[in-house]
């Protein structure tokens, strides 16, 4: 077995189109580039949640005595929606229990109403994107190789050890 045959069991297509590579390279770019916004972000909503706290009970006081805003230097805070509480029903589950709690006609409606009011969604593939260096190529064949070489080794490890108890069995004949 010869390098490019391990190569090829890497399972990866060479990308020979120009305009395939260059949209692959910026679509790489741009992977990166979101990354690293997300996980800036991240560090930035921990510390904006964490002001929040202190300051939305400051702006639910306000509410209460009808002032509608805080204010420092040219910085203006108010609350832009007021909150609410919104109830939402489960009624598949609701549904459910009023199965079991009917006799098999009724049943039909329930399962027929149930599957007339079913929504399906797709949810699209992630693609994912990482840079790779040719060191990289490199060691993926190196590790390839190290496992046929290990199975190789094992598969010898166990004709030799068979061979010693065959040659073992044949002087205690002799």
């Amino acid at each position: 077995m010869n390098l490019t045959d391990i190569y090829n069991n890497i399972q990866e297509v060479k990308v020979e189109d120009p305009e395939l590579t260059a949209q692959i390279k910026e679509f790489a770019e741009l992977s990166d580039e979101i990354d690293q916004i997300t996980a800036r972000l991240k560090l930035l909503e921990k510390r904006y949640k964490g002001l929040e706290e202190v300051i939305r009970p400051v702006l639910d006081e306000l509410d209460e005595t009808k002032d509608k805003a805080l204010e420092v230097e040219n910085i203006l805070v108010t609350i832009k929606r007021k909150g609410y509480e919104r109830t939402s029903f489960a009624y598949k589950e609701a549904l459910d229990w009023v199965k079991e709690r009917i006799n098999p006609a009724m049943r039909k409606i329930v399962d027929d109403s149930i599957e007339a009011t079913a929504k399906t969604s797709r949810i699209a593939s992630t693609i994912g994107v990482q840079k790779i260096e040719e060191q990289s190529v490199l060691d993926r064949i190196v590790n390839t190789l190290k496992g046929y070489w290990s199975k190789i080794t094992q598969r010898l490890s166990a004709a030799n050890n068979k061979l010693s108890r065959d040659i073992d069995a044949l002087k205690a004949k002799v």
